[in-house]
């Protein structure tokens, strides 16, 4: 009997073992990039074995396939049933070392076992890339030049801490007398040497950045001596330093770095291209940028003739031809009305979008619940650059998570032709009939690189909002955008910026709703937004957004009515000649415009020195 039950044991053993076996044994393939990689960029997953199911083939999901320390925000996709790609939602982090674990979740509960692995890859370390020398004039100071160099960093420094690293020299000797002229952190520091007497000879200069730098990043400083010798050809010639091209998804544009600041209006007379173009130019200190309409050109021929000359006194002394590649784009998604934020309720409701080399994009659309739309606003209506992340992209799209819900989802297929530019029109008519009303966001992403993204934030809306703080009354003009026409029996909505209805009524017959003796009412708190509401409309003011900054303009007086006496005084001209006639018009009211009476008025007219000109009752 012993021997009959450990036979059957025995073959049950050598299946499990089978099972486990290296046949059954998924291992991966390729995993890229890896090493250093970009701070933007997906990644590729190829398996040994078919993993995935057809019916989620092509779809971004969110389950965790790979465990990322520290974690990375983003989605999984598997492009076929051996092929993972992981797409970040925003750049990694600046200096950063990163694993990646693949999780048994790849295997979808089949009988196969996982050969662990452990990925490391980190984002590149802080380094300078290059150093651009060329001739510059003195502020304030005729005649006289200097050298200046641009230091290229990959993160940004600190000017004050950069000093204390820097050594320069000049024809092999010690410069002690430069002055780095950039103020603020920044990733291109330019240092100005001074300045240098003009020989017909070439000048050579010595710029080394010694280790221990650190970047505002942190983490990482500078891990040797970086050394950039270059050589300045003579002021007597103007040279080229560089040529780079690019596509901000409408316009394209050729840099040509220069060793002296060149005229923009000799320009026109010396650059031209093939194909011919009509060409925009804007010169900085070292460069000229030219912009042209570049869509659908592949390649471009940059000509630039020989004798255009530099503010110096260099001048450019050969004809120079250069085939400028605009192939290789970086790919590319944005909204071609970047401030607009309303659409027309019964408008076309098309929004404009451009692609540069995207196969095909997907697009979002979500709805941000009403009593969420000013903590919504606080999150992501105003960009700051006070900190080295928002520079990076971290504050680059606009999610509704919690604070509203997804509405609808859809695709765009593009033809791909490579670097042109596509505009298509996203129309969002499916967003009518749904009894949905309120603000929206529009996301679009690329279906490869999620992080290749723009996203808009509008309002559906026939309904326009004027509204008005003075002294003790706030006045709200509700107009339909369309007929321009008042309307009545609008919902109106003052909020303060803590989320609190202050005000509340419903405009009249011309449109218009008027909130008196406020000041009790909303005593202690701040109006924020105007909230305007019908049946099947809804629109919003951000009081914030939407003052009406005056600094700017010559208005004087007060900028509050006054609730007791109210003084204008103007006169006929802004500027008289000696011995001309002053005509000054004076006008009092008390708040309710009406003639002041029985009181007093006195017109003082003072010299520039302060003393007392005359004085009128």
């Amino acid at each position: 009997m012993k021997n009959f039950f450990s036979f059957p044991l025995f073959i049950i053993g050598l299946i499990i073992l089978a099972g486990c076996g290296i046949g059954n044994t998924v291992k991966i393939v390729d995993f890229r990039p890896s090493g250093e990689v970009g701070t933007l960029t997906t990644f590729t997953i190829e398996f040994s074995k078919d993993l995935a199911p057809q019916n989620i083939i092509d779809k971004w999901m969110t389950d965790e396939f790979i465990k990322f320390e520290p974690k990375i925000p983003g989605k999984f996709k598997w492009t076929s049933a051996s092929t993972l790609i992981f797409s970040p939602d925003f750049k990694l982090e600046p200096i950063q070392n990163y694993t990646a674990e693949i999780t048994d979740k790849v295997l979808f509960k089949k009988n196969l076992r996982l050969s662990t692995e452990t990925v490391q890859f980190h984002t590149p370390d802080f380094d300078i890339n290059k150093v651009d020398l060329f001739w510059t004039h003195i502020p304030n100071s005729n005649y006289k030049v200097s050298v200046q160099a641009n230091l290229h960093f990959n993160y940004p420094v600190v000017p004050d801490m950069l000093k204390q690293y820097l050594i320069v020299k000049h024809d092999g000797l010690p410069a002690t007398d430069y002055q780095i002229v950039t103020r603020d952190k920044s990733d291109l520091i330019a240092v100005n040497f001074g300045e240098v007497q003009e020989t017909e000879k070439e000048q050579n200069f010595s710029i080394t950045i010694k280790k221990g730098l650190m970047s505002v990043v942190g983490k990482k400083a500078l891990s040797d001596d970086r050394t950039f010798s270059n050589k300045l050809e003579a002021i007597t010639k103007l040279a080229i330093t560089g040529v780079t091209a690019g596509f901000d998804g409408q316009t394209g544009w050729i840099e040509v770095g220069t060793t002296q600041m060149v005229d923009a209006q000799n320009l026109k007379d010396y650059v031209s291209t093939e194909p011919k173009k009509d060409l925009s130019f804007f010169v900085n200190d070292n460069m000229f940028r030219i912009e042209t309409n570049l869509e659908n050109v592949q390649t471009v021929l940059l000509k630039i003739k020989k004798g255009l000359p530099g503010l110096y006194g260099g001048e450019f002394d050969y004809d120079y031809e250069q085939e400028v590649s605009m192939v290789n784009l970086d790919p590319s998604i944005n909204f071609a009305d970047k401030k607009g934020k309303y659409l027309m309720l019964n408008g076309q409701k098309n929004l404009q979008i451009n692609f540069v080399n995207i196969e095909e994009a997907d697009v979002e659309v979500s709805q941000v619940f009403k009593n969420n739309l000013l903590y919504f606003l606080n999150q992501f209506s105003y960009n700051y650059s006070d900190d080295y992340y928002d520079d990076y992209g971290y504050n680059s799209d606009i999610y509704v998570g919690d604070y509203g819900r997804l509405l609808y989802q859809d695709k765009i297929d593009l033809t791909n032709r490579r670097n042109w530019l596509e505009k298509r029109n996203l129309n969002l008519n499916k967003l009518i009939g749904q009894k949905y009303k309120g603000v929206y966001v529009v996301n679009v992403r690329s279906s490869q690189d999620r992080w290749v993204n723009d996203s808009k934030m509008l309002a559906l809306t026939d309904l326009g909002i004027i509204a008005k703080q003075s002294g003790n009354e706030f006045i709200v003009f509700i107009n339909s955008i369309a007929a321009t026409q008042p309307v009545e029996g609008v919902d109106v909505s003052v909020i303060s910026t803590n989320n609190q209805t202050l005000l509340s009524g419903k405009t009249d017959k011309e449109g218009v709703i008027r909130f008196m003796d406020i000041k009790k009412k909303i005593e202690g708190f701040t109006p924020r937004l105007v909230v305007a509401e019908t049946d099947n409309d809804f629109n919003y003011i951000d009081l914030k957004e939407a003052f009406i900054e005056t600094s700017r303009f010559d208005v004087g007086g007060l900028s509050q009515y006054s609730d007791d006496y109210n003084t204008f005084i103007y006169s006929d001209r802004n500027i008289y000649r000696p011995g001309e006639t002053v005509h000054l018009s004076a006008i009092v009211r008390d708040d309710k415009i009406e003639t002041v009476k029985d009181i007093p008025v006195i017109l003082k007219v003072f010299t520039p020195m302060g003393k007392t000109l005359f004085e009128l009752k």
